[in-house]
Formats: structure tokens, C-alpha cells, sequence
């Protein structure tokens, strides 16, 4: 069972590696690296959150998130506003811009997944998502 585990795990990472591949390269038409998207992605999703929710739900440092949120705020992708319930907190908005790409990088994302998954019905989509999932719990 053992060399299994290992042609799974090295197949799991065959797939991230080719992913990434080719993510970086779609991102260089929006001058974004992976994580400046998926931050941008996580204020799409999640209206009014902090730099601390962003560091949250990356699992980075928060200065890692103060920079990323630093360098979108640069590119003009989103604004940062000081929380009107706590002075302290900083709440983030997407600008015009920055919902713009978010909706390309959605469009763009959903045809890589069609494309992947294409020999896939419903029912194996929901398995793999499961299986997915338990791995991603496991880590």
C-alpha cells in the first residue's frame, strides 16, 4: 500500500504543479501572482473583511496579508477603509478595477475546471470534491 500512497502523491502534485503552471501564466495579462489573486478572489467573495480574515483564510502572517493587501491597493484593485464599528480594524473594498478582474478571473477559472474535468460526469465531480476534501483536511 505504500508505493500507491506515493504514485497518489506524486500524481496530486503533478496536477498542482501543471495548475500552477498555468495559472501564472494566465495571471500575467492581469500583472498578478497567484496570491494577489486569490486575495482579491476572498474580497470578492467576502464583502467588508479585514486584513486579519484575508491572513485567516491564506494562513499567512499578517504582515505577509498588510503587504499583499498593500501591493493590490497600489494597483489600484481595491480600497481599504478603517471600520466604523472598530477604529483599529481596516475593511477592505474591491474598486471598480479590481471587480472587473475578478470576473474574468472567474470566467477564465471556470473554463480551466470545464476543461479538466471534462471527461467527468456530475456524480464522479461530487466524489473527486469529497475526496478533495478529505485530503485538504488531513493537511
Amino acid at each position: 500500500m505504500d508505493e500507491i500512497d506515493f504514485i497518489i502523491e506524486r500524481s496530486i502534485l503533478k496536477i498542482g504543479n501543471r495548475l500552477a503552471n498555468r495559472r501564472n501564466d494566465d495571471l500575467k495579462k492581469f500583472d498578478l501572482t497567484s496570491f494577489q489573486s486569490e486575495a482579491l478572489l476572498f474580497f470578492d467573495s467576502h464583502e467588508k473583511s479585514r486584513i486579519l480574515d484575508l491572513k485567516n483564510h491564506l494562513k499567512i502572517s499578517h504582515q505577509a496579508a498588510r503587504n499583499l493587501v498593500e501591493r493590490l491597493r497600489q494597483k489600484g484593485l481595491i480600497s481599504i477603509q478603517v471600520s466604523s464599528s472598530d477604529g483599529r480594524a481596516k475593511n477592505v473594498f474591491l474598486t471598480e478595477k479590481g471587480k472587473d478582474i475578478c470576473t474574468k478571473l472567474k470566467k477564465q477559472g471556470g473554463f480551466v475546471g470545464k476543461e479538466l474535468l471534462a471527461d467527468f460526469d456530475d456524480s464522479d465531480k461530487e466524489k473527486l470534491l469529497d475526496y478533495l476534501n478529505m485530503i485538504i483536511g488531513g493537511l
